[in-house]
């Protein structure tokens, strides 16, 4: 009899947990491609992101001096967020900062006017 209740309240709990879960982690999925993070050391600079592919796989992308490395990929975008997560631990661990940056700017230097 209490084992009958403790698994309805479970159901229930479940039933009520799920559909959040499944929002949260939605709005997680769109934003994984927006999302960028950003290491640094002293004056070096290291990026992670993860790309979703034409082919509808993610890739987990390091950026190291300017050049790009896959260092992980699948058909789960949540796999290619945890490539990004290990990765920036360990960077932390080795005493980078991190952090998430949500927009990116550019910007160019015009050298015709430097010329001048």
């Amino acid at each position: 009899m209490i084992q009958n209740q403790k698994n309805k309240i479970f159901k229930k709990a479940l039933l009520t947990v799920t559909p959040m879960v499944l929002f949260f982690s939605s709005l997680a999925f769109a934003e994984i491609e927006s999302s960028l993070v950003l290491c640094k050391n002293k004056k070096v600079v290291r990026t992670l992101r993860v790309e979703m592919g034409e082919d509808q796989k993610c890739r987990a992308i390091y950026t190291k001096q300017g050049v790009d490395e896959t260092i992980g990929s699948g058909m789960n975008p949540m796999s290619c967020v945890e490539y990004v997560t290990n990765v920036r631990k360990n960077l932390e661990e080795a005493h980078w900062s991190c952090r998430e940056v949500k927009e990116a700017r550019t910007s160019s230097v015009n050298t015709t006017s430097l010329a001048e």
